[in-house]
């Protein structure tokens, strides 16, 4: 057993007046108690057990029916931590007092004096708001002792159940015991501070540790979330801002209800709302529970009942670009959150923001990189498309991973017409498909100035009143509407629908413009299509046509061509030719017919091209249809020309008998 200190052997010597000799085992008897119990209370290492060992050894040392132990809750309030003897009642109305309450251990913790009351008289005189109780528990005398180490720490009731003289002796005694509570109880609460202290250090680190492996901001939210219930959160919310900066919209939610989760979907950054105060001023804003349900905090009102001792939190959420948005949170139940808590709460806060701007960023280019693949998806798909709708249906898949509705595609006809060639994921309207380039329609407008509108439906319904009567368009919440350019030229628009009304962020506008971009650029290739398969459609009719002219013809007739070579001949001029007629095709008549007067038909042939003038002769030769017989034949000779330039000389040919 370790020796008594000397000092408490000093206390009970200058306190303790001389007693008869049969006192003195009495003494003995108190000292070798207290010795244990000092032995006792130097192992404890909590104020838990430090009240336990008060409660089973403290009541046998002084005889008391009844012990309670008040420690410092805050400043100015004692907290009930631990009672023995006391009834439910006495507990519940006690469990927290004020340092100025009219009570015993109040007024010996105010004082850092102890109060010996030795009757329910004196009770009632010197603290008459305490005797109806006293009475009530059946205390006949009580004894309130400070706790002090520098200072009064908290106080030790003791009551008794009978008078009491509170001799010197006892009351050496019974103030050794307290400074003996109050040393242990010091003690405990710093080893309960230090283990604290490394409680949140490590739970901190593992925040981090955890934060740093999250990749989407659902599980960051989920996290922060739990660690928070840790700290001794309920309800605690996660709000963003939207593209535009001026409010907050509700990303994330825990332990909180319907009602609120609407009440707190969208709050203005110029709210009175703590979440908003928070944004804003990029502080931490701590709101008590006395005042959440009041207008400081409509919105966090909904979330549950305030007690007087619980409230909300909100902590700004800021990265690098600034603050993004608030981290909210209520303490659970009726534990308000301390300093230590409170700093707990902004550091995890902190770790939170990094950790939501990394995976917001993941999931950027994650989102990126699929917009990407959807683009060449879609280039690949456009470069394929021949007609406007198949160009739009492209489109609309393409434009579903934003969460879109439909797509529409809208074409400049002219320079005074604009034609809605498809539409995808609803019928179009025959009043809708075309419309003068100055009509006041969203489409129109874009094409018109270039610029691109981003706007809900109703906003649009107040702009342009006519197109929103389109039934087609009812279900859409809002539209994209973009021009679509190919080497710099204004093709039309792309009208992207979206089911609900939203705002499309930054990024989601780009990936509508990459999507424009090869619509644009197929919408062109189909243009260009369908005008390469009429032109062809017209050179095969205009082929057959003379074709059919050259075969039907009453007369021998031939094309020759610029170098003088037979292009096309008809069946006349072969039969008086008496070679096949695909046989002239590619071949001189010089060299094919070396009966004729070679330098006459070239002559001809040569004034007729350059002078663009027609020219009639006549020849005498011989053919491969009559050998060693001289025929004549008339030659009207006249140039042949295409979109004003010369592509060949045209020959009717008569024979003369």
């Amino acid at each position: 057993m370790p020796p008594l200190e000397p000092a408490l052997l000093n206390v009970l010597e200058m306190t303790a007046p001389p007693r008869p000799r049969e006192r003195a085992p009495i003494r003995l008897e108190r000292l070798d108690r207290l010795q244990g119990l000092t032995e006792a209370l130097s192992a404890a290492l909590t104020p838990e057990e430090v009240a336990a060992i008060i409660f089973d050894r403290g009541l046998d040392l002084v005889g008391a029916r009844a012990v309670v132990l008040f420690w410092e809750r805050g400043p100015g309030e004692l907290e009930l931590l631990h009672g023995l003897g006391l009834s439910d009642a006495f507990v519940q109305r006690y469990r927290r007092i004020p340092a100025d309450a009219p009570l015993p251990p109040a007024a010996a913790y105010r004082t850092g004096e102890p109060v010996w009351l030795g009757s329910p008289q004196e009770i009632a005189r010197r603290f008459p708001a305490a005797a109806d109780a006293a009475d009530a528990e059946g205390d006949r005398a009580c004894a309130a002792l400070p706790l002090v180490v520098e200072r009064a720490r908290g106080a030790i009731g003791l009551t008794f159940d009978s008078p009491r003289s509170f001799d010197d002796d006892e009351r050496a005694f019974v103030l050794a015991v307290s400074r003996q509570c109050a040393q242990a109880l010091e003690r405990a609460q710093l080893f309960r501070a230090e283990k604290q202290l490394a409680d949140r250090v490590r739970s901190l680190q593992r925040a981090t540790a955890e934060l740093s492996a999250a990749v989407t901001p659902g599980e960051v939210a989920a996290i922060a979330f739990r660690h928070l219930l840790g700290l001794g959160a309920g309800a605690a919310v996660i709000h963003l801002a939207d593209a535009t900066g001026e409010a907050l919209e509700l990303a994330y939610a825990h332990g909180v209800t319907d009602d609120a989760r609407r009440a707190l979907a969208r709050v203005s950054r110029d709210a009175s709302d703590p979440v908003a105060r928070a944004f804003r001023a990029g502080v931490p804003v701590w709101v008590p529970g006395a005042e959440a349900g009041h207008a400081a905090a409509p919105g966090l009102a909904a979330a549950g009942e305030p007690t007087p001792d619980s409230g909300w939190g909100a902590i700004p959420l800021r990265g690098e670009a600034g603050t993004f948005g608030a981290l909210a949170f209520s303490s659970a139940g009726d534990r308000a959150l301390g300093e230590a808590q409170q700093g707990d709460a902004v550091a995890l806060a902190q770790q939170c923001a990094v950790a939501l701007e990394r995976a917001r960023l993941f999931e950027a280019e994650k989102r990126l990189a699929e917009r990407l693949a959807r683009v060449q998806s879609i280039s690949a798909a456009l470069a394929g498309a021949a007609t406007p709708a198949e160009i739009a249906a492209a489109a609309s898949g393409a434009v579903e991973a934003l969460g879109a509705s439909g797509a529409e595609i809208h074409a400049l006809e002219g320079m005074e017409r604009l034609v809605l060639l498809a539409r995808s994921g609803a019928p179009t309207a025959a009043d809708a498909l075309t419309v003068a380039l100055d009509a006041p329609v969203p489409a129109a407008e874009v094409v018109r100035t270039g610029k691109a509108i981003w706007a809900s439906r109703a906003e649009l319904a107040e702009r342009f009143p006519r197109w929103a009567t389109d039934p087609a368009r009812a279900a859409a919440g809002a539209w994209a509407i973009v021009p679509l350019l190919a080497a710099g030229n204004t093709l039309g628009a792309l009208a992207v629908a979206f089911a609900d009304a939203r705002t499309l962020h930054a990024d989601e506008r780009a990936f509508v413009r990459l999507v424009a971009q090869p619509c644009a650029q197929a919408l062109e290739r189909a243009r260009l299509f369908e005008v390469a398969a009429r032109t062809r459609r017209e050179a095969e009719w205009n082929a057959a046509v003379l074709d059919a002219m050259f075969a039907r013809a009453p007369v021998a007739l031939a094309l020759l061509d610029k170098d003088l070579r037979f292009a096309r001949v008809n069946r006349l001029l072969a039969r008086i030719d008496g070679v096949p007629a695909e046989d002239h095709v590619g071949r001189s008549p010089i060299d094919l017919f070396p009966g004729l007067p070679g330098d006459q038909l070239r002559e001809a042939f040569r004034r007729v091209l350059e002078t663009n003038t027609s020219l009639a002769t006549m020849v005498e030769g011989e053919t491969p249809a009559a050998p060693g017989e001289t025929r004549r034949f008339a030659m009207t000779w006249y140039p042949v020309r295409v979109g004003g330039a010369p592509v060949g000389v045209g020959v009717m040919v008569v024979e003369e008998r």
